[in-house]
Protein backbone atom coordinates (compact mmCIF):
# COMPACT_ATOMS: atom_id res chain seq x y z
CA UNK A 1 0.00 0.00 0.00
CA UNK A 2 1.14 3.01 -0.79
CA UNK A 3 -0.13 6.02 1.26
CA UNK A 4 2.75 8.75 -0.18
CA UNK A 5 1.05 8.34 -3.11
CA UNK A 6 -2.43 9.08 -2.06
CA UNK A 7 -1.40 11.50 0.11
CA UNK A 8 0.46 13.45 -2.88
CA UNK A 9 -2.32 13.54 -5.06
CA UNK A 10 -2.43 12.57 -8.21
CA UNK A 11 -2.27 8.63 -7.89
CA UNK A 12 1.74 9.45 -8.41
CA UNK A 13 4.46 7.56 -6.68
CA UNK A 14 6.24 9.84 -3.94
CA UNK A 15 6.70 13.50 -4.97
CA UNK A 16 5.80 12.48 -8.75
CA UNK A 17 2.71 14.36 -10.40
CA UNK A 18 0.01 11.98 -12.27
CA UNK A 19 2.06 12.42 -15.25
CA UNK A 20 5.54 10.44 -13.29
CA UNK A 21 7.40 14.07 -13.14
CA UNK A 22 9.26 14.97 -10.36
CA UNK A 23 8.13 18.27 -8.99
CA UNK A 24 10.26 20.26 -6.52
CA UNK A 25 8.93 23.60 -6.33
CA UNK A 26 5.86 24.95 -4.95
CA UNK A 27 3.67 26.33 -7.34
CA UNK A 28 3.51 30.17 -7.61
CA UNK A 29 0.08 30.67 -7.00
CA UNK A 30 0.28 28.82 -3.62
CA UNK A 31 3.80 31.19 -2.86
CA UNK A 32 1.19 34.28 -3.25
CA UNK A 33 -1.20 32.88 -0.61
CA UNK A 34 1.78 32.76 2.32
CA UNK A 35 2.60 35.50 4.32
CA UNK A 36 5.99 37.10 3.97
CA UNK A 37 8.29 37.55 6.67
CA UNK A 38 8.61 40.62 8.76
CA UNK A 39 10.91 42.44 11.49
CA UNK A 40 10.01 41.20 15.29
CA UNK A 41 10.95 43.41 17.70
CA UNK A 42 11.46 42.04 21.33
CA UNK A 43 12.62 43.66 24.59
CA UNK A 44 14.47 42.19 27.19
CA UNK A 45 13.88 43.67 30.80
CA UNK A 46 17.37 45.29 32.42
CA UNK A 47 17.47 42.24 34.93
CA UNK A 48 16.94 39.76 32.11
CA UNK A 49 19.77 41.19 30.15
CA UNK A 50 22.01 41.43 33.54
CA UNK A 51 21.30 37.60 34.35
CA UNK A 52 22.17 36.82 30.64
CA UNK A 53 25.75 38.44 31.05
CA UNK A 54 25.98 36.94 34.74
CA UNK A 55 25.43 33.54 33.14
CA UNK A 56 27.75 34.16 30.38
CA UNK A 57 30.76 35.05 32.75
CA UNK A 58 29.61 31.58 34.70
CA UNK A 59 29.94 29.99 30.74
CA UNK A 60 33.46 31.24 30.42
CA UNK A 61 34.87 30.56 33.94
CA UNK A 62 33.41 26.76 33.31
CA UNK A 63 35.18 26.64 29.97
CA UNK A 64 38.11 28.39 30.51
CA UNK A 65 38.42 25.86 33.65
CA UNK A 66 37.53 22.75 31.75
CA UNK A 67 40.27 23.85 29.14
CA UNK A 68 43.07 25.21 31.03
CA UNK A 69 42.58 23.59 34.33
CA UNK A 70 40.78 19.58 33.69
CA UNK A 71 42.17 18.33 36.85
CA UNK A 72 39.94 20.71 39.09
CA UNK A 73 36.37 18.90 39.54
CA UNK A 74 33.51 20.74 37.72
CA UNK A 75 30.92 22.35 39.53
CA UNK A 76 27.25 20.61 38.87
CA UNK A 77 24.87 22.71 36.72
CA UNK A 78 22.52 24.77 38.73
CA UNK A 79 18.82 23.95 37.82
CA UNK A 80 17.73 26.24 34.92
CA UNK A 81 15.59 28.87 35.42
CA UNK A 82 11.67 28.52 34.33
CA UNK A 83 11.07 30.53 31.27
CA UNK A 84 7.31 31.48 29.84
CA UNK A 85 7.98 31.09 26.09
CA UNK A 86 7.81 34.39 25.30
CA UNK A 87 11.11 34.94 27.39
CA UNK A 88 12.60 31.99 26.15
CA UNK A 89 12.00 33.08 22.09
CA UNK A 90 13.30 36.26 23.11
CA UNK A 91 16.66 34.58 25.08
CA UNK A 92 16.56 32.35 22.09
CA UNK A 93 16.54 35.50 19.23
CA UNK A 94 19.14 37.25 21.86
CA UNK A 95 22.34 34.34 21.82
CA UNK A 96 21.75 33.84 18.42
CA UNK A 97 22.57 37.69 17.60
CA UNK A 98 25.01 37.75 20.30
CA UNK A 99 26.69 34.52 18.45
CA UNK A 100 26.38 36.52 14.98
CA UNK A 101 28.17 39.58 16.89
CA UNK A 102 31.09 37.36 18.05
CA UNK A 103 31.40 36.17 14.60
CA UNK A 104 31.82 39.47 13.05
CA UNK A 105 34.07 40.77 15.46
CA UNK A 106 36.40 37.34 15.08
CA UNK A 107 36.53 37.95 10.97
CA UNK A 108 36.72 41.58 11.55
CA UNK A 109 40.29 40.53 13.51
CA UNK A 110 41.04 38.05 10.64
CA UNK A 111 41.09 41.21 8.43
CA UNK A 112 43.10 43.74 10.71
CA UNK A 113 45.48 40.54 11.02
CA UNK A 114 45.59 40.08 7.23
CA UNK A 115 44.40 36.73 7.35
CA UNK A 116 41.47 37.38 5.53
CA UNK A 117 40.10 39.62 2.76
CA UNK A 118 37.97 42.70 2.94
CA UNK A 119 34.37 42.50 3.88
CA UNK A 120 31.81 43.23 0.67
CA UNK A 121 29.47 45.12 3.58
CA UNK A 122 29.47 47.41 6.02
CA UNK A 123 29.15 47.87 9.49
CA UNK A 124 27.85 50.89 9.87
CA UNK A 125 24.57 49.64 7.49
CA UNK A 126 23.77 46.90 10.02
CA UNK A 127 20.81 47.66 12.50
CA UNK A 128 19.35 46.01 14.99
CA UNK A 129 17.41 43.08 13.32
CA UNK A 130 20.43 43.41 10.17
CA UNK A 131 22.11 40.13 9.25
CA UNK A 132 24.97 40.50 6.27
CA UNK A 133 25.50 37.96 3.86
CA UNK A 134 29.23 38.03 4.14
CA UNK A 135 31.35 37.48 1.74
CA UNK A 136 32.31 33.79 0.68
CA UNK A 137 36.24 34.31 1.80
Amino acid sequence: MNNNADANGGGGVGNQNAEGNQEHQIPQHLLQLIPRPRNVMFTMTERQIQFMYVTWAGARVRVRQELYQPELPVQPYPQPPVWTEETRAMIVLWIARERRIFQMEVEEMERLLGLRENRTYSIQTLGPNASPAPSAN
